[in-house]
This record gives structure tokens, sequence and C-alpha cells, in this order.
């Protein structure tokens, strides 16, 4: 393989519940190399089996910079790492796969709001697939509200937003709700000519594919569907509310903190960002939308190369003049 220029090389791998996106980021700040696989989230698999979908992901993204393993440090912000059993065996068979010296594992949220904040302070607000609200203080004092899963809780997440979808359609379809713009598109979705068929249709579809189904919402609202318009409202407020309890973890009722944002249902434009921040507003957050500095993956490549006593702020310095 040919050589890279800097080659004290980090990987930074996000894996959620849809996607997993590995990164190769040099201590000299070039992001050399990039790929994107299945979910590689621990939640929805066996650890190891997670573990093996990071391991094609870098070395996927090692190939395409032109570099081979062992790397200084690997990585890896998952779902599901939270839980410390299901971390350790994350890190256990990473660390048998022998890509990296180093290898750091740790919530995919964790990896967020590293990338999101540059590893300062903050809270990130997390509305993919799922939904979680993780915060830093400057004493590595850790806060997290949300996220326990579609069963327990992911409240806003594009999964909450497509069933909320699904089940207004039907409550307009048997007389229970008003009429909707998402009965005729979820319709149109899956091909029928009568939601009556919609039971059966939607049965077998796993939680990525039912969260797949958000945009018909964003896209009901931006045509001005009062429906579709309260069901992105309230999962505003619910992100909002998991926004606060962090806040209040984290003791900063009164002081203003940084707050960045990740997931599909952020790129939807204001749909769930403006209710979201309208009630923190209404409560008195002093929450301060914030920009993210850096994705996921490059926050998890930093994470790691923090972890293996790498110089992290030199390497953001020189991320910052190279992006």
């Amino acid at each position: 393989m040919a050589e890279h220029s800097d080659q004290r090389l980090y990987v930074g791998v996000d894996g959620g519940a849809s996607k997993t996106r590995a990164v190769v980021v040099s201590e000299g700040g070039a992001v050399p190399g990039r790929s994107e696989l299945a979910s590689s989230s621990a939640y929805h698999r066996e650890p190891e089996e997670a573990a093996a979908v990071v391991v094609r992901a870098a070395r996927e993204a090692l190939e395409r910079a032109g570099a081979a393993a062992p790397i200084i440090a690997l990585g890896a912000g998952l779902a599901g790492a939270d839980d410390p059993t299901v971390r350790l065996r994350l890190t256990q068979a990473l660390r048998d796969a022998g890509l990296a010296r180093h290898v750091s594992v740790d919530h995919d949220a964790a990896a967020a709001l590293a990338g999101g904040t540059a590893l300062e302070p903050g809270i990130v607000i997390v509305a993919g697939t799922g939904s979680v609200a993780f915060g830093i203080d400057a004493n590595g004092r850790r806060g997290r509200a949300g996220g326990w899963g579609p069963l327990l809780d992911d409240e806003g997440s594009g999964y909450a937003v497509a069933r909320a979808a699904l089940r207004a359609a039907m409550r307009a379809f048997d007389g229970r709700g008003p009429e909707t713009a998402l009965s005729s598109s979820i319709a149109a979705r899956f091909g029928l000519t009568s939601l009556v068929s919609l039971k059966m249709t939607v049965r077998t579809l796993g939680i990525d594919e039912v969260a797949s189904l958000a945009p018909l919402a964003v896209e009901a609202a931006h045509g001005g569907d009062a429906v579709a318009r309260d069901i992105l409202n309230r999962a505003g407020e619910a992100l909002a509310s998991m926004v606060v309890a962090v806040s209040e973890a984290l003791d900063w009722q009164h002081d203003a903190f940084p707050l960045v944002t990740a997931g599909g249902m952020f790129e939807s434009g204001n749909a769930i960002r403006r209710p979201m921040m309208e009630a923190l507003d209404a409560v008195g957050c002093p929450a301060r939308a914030t920009a993210s500095r850096f994705p996921p993956d490059v926050g998890a490549a930093l994470l790691a190369a923090r972890a293996a006593g790498s110089d992290a702020v030199s390497m953001i310095s020189r991320l910052a003049v190279r992006s």
C-alpha cells in the first residue's frame, strides 16, 4: 500500500441503528479515507457481530487511505455501548482484530458530542433512528437522558415520528382522528389502494425501516398539514425535555452551554429544531445552539487519540485548518 505522509493514524467509527461510518484521521489533520456500511449497533445485535462491522468499515477506510494496520488507535462510538458488559465485549473483540495499538469504545452520543464540540464541554441531542441527550462538563462528569430503546423511550426520534405518522393515518382512516395528508403519502409509499392493508404491510418492518418513514411527516408538515406539524412539534418538545434533564444533571440551569445536534431528524431543517428550541426557551434553559465542529466519526477518532495519549488538541487545530 502507498505510504501516507502522516503515518500516525487514527480511525474513528460512528455506529448507529442505520449506518456505520468510519474515517481515517492523521496526526497532521488530514482525513485521507472514509467508508460507510450497514448498522453496527450493539443494541440491535450481539457485540461481536457489531464489532465485526466496525472492523470491516475500518479496514475499508484504511484501504482507501492507502494505509495498513496496525494504526495508533481505533475509536468506536456505538449504539448500545453504554452498557458496561456490552462495552467490554466490544472492546475485546476490537482488540482481537489487531487493527490498532489502542482501542477506545464509547456510546455513539459520546462520539457525536466529542466531534460536535471538539472535545469541549457541552450537550449533544441526537435524533436519528433513536434519540438521546448526552453531556459532559469540564470535570468529565457525564449526564444522559433518553436513549432507552424504542420500547421504553426514543421520544422525538425518527422511529417515534414515523410511528406517530402511521398511527395518525390509521386514526384518520377509521374516523377517530382528523384528516391528514399522511394517509395518502403512506399509502403511496407502500403502493396501497386502501389503508385497510397497512396492518399486514408493516407487521414485518424493522425499527430502521419504520424510522425511514419519518421524512413523510416532515414533507407533510412543510405542506401545511396540521397533524404532521403537531407530530413534529411534540417530537421537538420531547427532545427539549431530554436536554433540560441533562443540563440539570450537570448543574447548568443558569449558565449558558453549547448544544449541538446530530442525527437524521435534524437534517430536515427547522421542522424539529424550531419546536425544540422554542420549548427550551419556554422553560428558561440556557442552551446555546452551536454548529458541530466535526462529525461523530471524527469525534470517535479524537476520543481514541486522547485515550492513547496523543495530542488531540493539536489534531483539532490542524483538522480545523484543513476543513
